[in-house]
């Protein structure tokens, strides 16, 4: 197991190659470094990745997924980070001073409504077999070289050398799922976040897995792998993206969906 770096919050602005522990969320994230996400969004349209206004931090949905991980794998974190808001009427003049009361004690943390917590820890509950344990590590953040750029992913956990990532989903069946890998080439994050352990001198990390878990009641869930070709496919693509975005930095020039202003017909038998 490669040396696992405690974090420090003065080293954000200028950070070494490494893997780091207890590095909170809003500090990965300030991280400037290429994500999987990014080589992912890319592939998809270098003119939107390039241009796009980045979604608020306190949008609903990464509020959900930030709660989720959160309850998940670092329970003792969650009252540093989110609060639960009361239930108040606020179309009364009561209710309106007792929410504005409320929102001057929450300083940084996000406010998550009492039926969003419910539903995120009964996930947990349903998914008690699997939360960390003894020697699991969970939210490692790792900074490392990819193709010469500085890239950075972070570990959901790490249990018994193997890359355990949570995925919450519409459908976390079989069929669902694989439907979801292709939306969100998911391959491409299993490669890029082996290639980080590799990269940080994590030999012995050479297994990546998604815990997949039903949004809906009553939150069915299973475990995915993917063979060594579709690992190796994501790599080739994320090899791709990284040249890409080279000649697109090098050139100034980000075309909508790679098409280079080609005219693209559409087919009787696509309609």
């Amino acid at each position: 197991m490669t040396n696992i770096i405690q974090f420090k919050p003065k080293e954000v602005e200028k950070i070494a190659e490494g893997v780091y522990t207890d590095m909170p969320f809003p500090q990965y994230n300030e991280l400037d470094a290429i994500r999987s996400h990014d080589l992912t969004s890319f592939m998809k349209d270098p003119f939107t990745w390039k241009h796009e206004i980045k979604p608020d931090s306190e949008a609903s949905f990464f509020v959900e997924g930030r709660l989720q991980h959160c309850l998940f794998l670092e329970p003792h974190v969650f009252h540093d980070e989110f609060v639960v808001a009361p239930k108040v009427d606020k179309r009364t003049k009561a209710g309106k001073q007792e929410y504005e009361d409320f929102t001057a004690t929450v300083g940084d943390r996000s406010i998550v409504t009492q039926d969003l917590y419910d539903a995120c820890q009964a996930r947990v509950e349903v998914l008690d077999a699997f939360r960390p344990r003894g020697k699991d590590l969970t939210e490692l953040s790792v900074v490392f070289d990819y193709y010469g750029d500085l890239c950075k992913a972070r570990f959901d956990m790490l249990q018994n050398d193997v890359i355990i990532d949570l995925k919450t989903c519409r459908d976390a069946s079989p069929r669902g799922f694989k439907q979801a890998v292709k939306s969100f080439s998911y391959h491409q994050q299993a490669a890029f976040y082996l290639d980080a352990a590799a990269s940080a001198g994590m030999t012995e990390v050479d297994r990546f897995q998604f815990l997949a878990i039903s949004k809906q009641h009553p939150y069915p869930y299973a475990i995915y792998e993917l063979s060594d070709e579709a690992i190796e496919y994501g790599r080739s693509l994320n090899q791709k993206a990284i040249d890409q975005m080279k000649q697109c930095e090098k050139t100034g020039i980000y075309t909508p969906f790679n098409l280079h202003n080609r005219i693209v017909e559409i087919s009787l038998s696509e309609l």
